[in-house]
């Protein structure tokens, strides 16, 4: 073998390897992307058009047939013989022509019978289906309707109906004067007939329906800041001298309704024109998805009177005082009113000097006084007054001799319970005073007095007066009660029924008389109910 690097080679056809070659048709495992559809009788829209057009397949080669080049040898030492054999270490020769190759990217497909399954829209068929509609023309249907008012006929001819001759009043159009009771000795003139006198100060009528607007708002005092709020309630009952309220604002406003420590953010509400003076103690804030609120709550103004508001003083009477002098004195400061004002709604009586003396908030020194004769205080929603009232204005016994400040028909109210409530049926009670009380024995009447109530001791009770409405509030607490639960409307008429009030109530062709122990209404807008508790007795 010769030293030489090139030579001529020679053609070999063997050895080659070639990495593409000319594809052949098969009929089997062709892959599409798109195929002609046939026409169905669904109806498909087809992506493709319904015949392909023939074009050439384009090739891409990566050899060509070469032309034969003479083969240069550089011989470094002498001329090399032509050797015959194939060389091995050639790095080039003369390339046999390859059929043309398969890596044409597109090709003409197989036609195929099948359609394509993979249409998103397609050529729909009509079909026959059933639909719901909620409106459609109805059919005449024959229909009976009651009207309270129609339009009014003349009546047959030749009719007439006699009316009907009033009752006679007792009241005859002369010029006699008919006076309703005998003169009394003084100028007043007093007309009428003997009709009955009226059953209640209010009287709410039977309706077949009954119409409220209802309104209420919310705003901050000072500036007039509107806060919107969703719930707005407020209740008070017997034992409470404030009212007690809650509302549901959104969590934006929660700088506006805080306060600095000691000091309050007073609101005032408004529910169908009643207006409430309220204190905002309490915040809380919670948060859910895409929501923000705050539960906001307190007492009404007078929770200035108590703690932590209010100091702890020392008060005593020095002089003798009556209990309503008392009060006034515990609502002042080294001698300064603190601005409130007293309803005094029960019967006043003596305090000898030195008798009473007391420890705490002004609001806990009035409660003192008032509860030594069995009465409470009520604040008043709006006003710095201060309302003390008896827990019984007459015993239970006598109560028909009363007259209802409210009547209320079930019509009115939306619902009722009623809980039976049993307890013991004292009928005497020993009320003392103490240095220089009294001792007072108190007994119902037309009894025997056999079943004593225990014994009530209490400083402040210097007088008759005093022991008298305390013996009177604890016989009056005895024996069967009924508790009766009405929900109504804040209507015109009764407005919010405050504790306090006597109440007629007439169910099922059954009159309840009773006390209202308390109040709790809720405005939900555009909602607004009151719910009252009455006190009943079964006597």
């Amino acid at each position: 073998m010769s030293a030489a690097e090139w030579q001529y080679a020679a053609p070999v056809s063997i050895g080659a390897q070639e990495n593409s070659q000319s594809p052949r048709r098969d009929a089997s495992g062709s892959e599409s992307r798109f195929t002609p559809a046939d026409t169905a009788q669904a109806g498909a829209l087809s992506a493709m058009p319904l015949a392909l057009d023939a074009l050439p397949i384009q090739h891409a080669e990566k050899h060509a047939t070469a032309a034969p080049a003479a083969s240069r040898s550089t011989a470094a030492h002498q001329d090399a013989a032509r050797d015959r054999r194939a060389s091995r270490a050639a790095h080039h020769q003369d390339a046999a022509r390859l059929r043309q190759s398969r890596s044409a990217r597109h090709q003409d497909t197989l036609r195929t019978s099948r359609r394509a399954l993979a249409s998103p829209y397609s050529f729909g068929s009509t079909a026959h289906g059933g639909f719901d509609s909620v409106a459609g023309a109805g059919a005449d249907v024959r229909s009976f309707a009651q009207s309270y008012e129609q339009n009014a006929i003349r009546p047959a001819a030749g009719k007439w109906v006699k009316p009907t001759e009033p009752e006679t009043t007792g009241y005859e159009p002369t010029a006699n004067l008919l006076f309703f009771r005998p003169s009394d000795g003084s100028a007043a003139l007093l007309f009428g007939n003997d009709g009955d006198a009226l059953s209640a100060a209010v009287i709410v009528p039977i309706r077949r329906r009954y119409i409220v607007i209802n309104t209420q708002s919310l705003m901050r005092v000072g500036d007039g800041l509107t806060i919107p709020a969703s719930d707005i309630k407020v209740s008070i009952d017997v034992d409470s001298w404030a009212w007690g309220w809650s509302a549901t604002v959104p969590g934006a406003y929660l700088y506006e309704l805080q306060a600095g420590i000691g000091e309050l953010v007073e609101l005032e509400a408004n529910v169908n024109g009643h207006t409430f003076r309220l204190s905002v103690e309490t915040i809380q804030s919670s948060r859910s998805f895409g929501k923000s609120t705050l539960s906001v709550s307190g007492r009404s103004r007078a929770a200035w009177l108590a703690a932590p508001y209010a100091d702890i003083a020392n008060r005593a009477n020095t002089t003798q005082m009556t209990a309503q002098q008392l009060m006034a004195l515990a609502l002042t400061e080294n001698g300064v009113s603190l601005g409130w004002d007293i309803d005094w709604q029960i019967t006043d009586w003596i305090v000898p000097a030195g008798v009473w003396s007391h420890s705490g908030t002004a609001i806990e020194a009035c409660m003192s006084i008032a509860e030594a004769v069995g009465a409470y205080i009520q604040s008043d929603p709006n006003d710095q007054v201060l309302r003390v009232q008896p827990r019984y204005p007459a015993a239970p016994w006598g109560w028909d001799d009363l007259t209802p400040d409210i009547e209320l028909p079930e019509d009115v109210c939306v619902t009722e319970g009623i809980e039976f409530v049993d307890k013991p049926a004292y009928n005497t009670v020993f009320v003392s005073g103490q240095a220089q009380g009294v001792l007072g024995h108190v007994t119902r009447g037309g009894t025997d007095g056999s079943r004593a109530a225990p014994m009530i001791i209490d400083p402040l009770v210097t007088h008759a007066d005093a022991a008298r409405q305390r013996g009177t509030a604890v016989l009056s607490d005895t024996g069967r009660q009924k508790l009766i639960s009405l929900s109504l409307p804040v209507l015109e008429e009764t407005g919010i029924i405050l504790p306090g009030k006597l109440v007629r109530y007439t169910e099922s062709g059954k009159t309840h008389l009773g006390l209202s122990r308390s109040v709790d209404v809720e405005a939900k807008f555009p909602k607004v109910r009151q719910t009252i508790m009455l006190e009943s007795h079964v006597l």
